[in-house]
């Protein structure tokens, strides 16, 4: 298991390496953490499954961001992804036959998520297939999200069809001082380049 932890503002820069850092000191920037599977091969993948929304969680019920803005974001993602050489299912019935998931989650409120091990999601039970029942992490992850999070998982849909749980093999969260307009949403686009940039092993062979 590998940890990478960045911060990246306008322009991207990485300027530190912390797992904690103090948010009050971070000002314009968002800090960008990623982890990975590392029994995974990911150049084993070829397409995936990018869902036009992103999840926004915080209520008892969640809500999805569905606007131009969000597909701002969405479409940094699904370029990350075309280059390097996957390809994006997107009719929603094809989501079964793709070999992998990517869930983008957007936290407006402070928020304890997991602490390592099996963990059901904010997603509806069943979204990937008939089977699923939720998602797990094979490696352990424990964050408190605050606002103006961006959380990006990636899952592997090529497990066992009769198994009720999926792993996580690629996870990143984003997150730091939260500004209006399109400053913010250009913070979020830059820190989906970042991430990505720390992930050098996703790459389709």
């Amino acid at each position: 298991m590998k940890k990478l932890l960045f911060y990246v503002c306008l322009p991207l820069l990485a300027v530190a390496c912390e797992k904690d850092p103090d948010m009050s000191e971070l000002d314009a920037d968002l800090a960008v953490y990623t982890d990975y599977d590392s029994s995974v091969d990911f150049g084993t993948y070829k397409t995936y499954f990018l869902p036009d929304s992103i999840l926004e969680t915080g209520g008892y019920k969640a809500s999805y961001w569905k606007d131009e803005n969000a597909m701002k974001i969405i479409n940094a993602v699904e370029t990350q992804m075309n280059e390097r050489g996957y390809t994006r299912l997107t009719d929603p019935e094809d989501k079964d036959n793709a070999d992998i998931g990517i869930q983008l989650s957007y936290v407006n409120e402070t928020y304890q998520v997991v602490s390592g091990g099996y963990f059901g999601g904010w997603w509806d039970y069943g979204y990937w297939g008939p089977w699923w029942g939720g998602w797990y992490y094979p490696y352990p992850v424990t964050y408190t999200y605050d606002t103006n999070t961006l959380v990006m998982e990636m899952v592997d849909l090529t497990g066992d069809s009769e198994s009720k749980n999926i792993p996580v093999v690629w996870y990143a969260n984003a997150s730091g001082a939260q500004y209006s307009g399109i400053y913010n949403l250009q913070l979020l686009v830059n820190a989906v380049g970042q991430a990505f940039k720390q992930s050098e092993y996703i790459k389709c062979n």
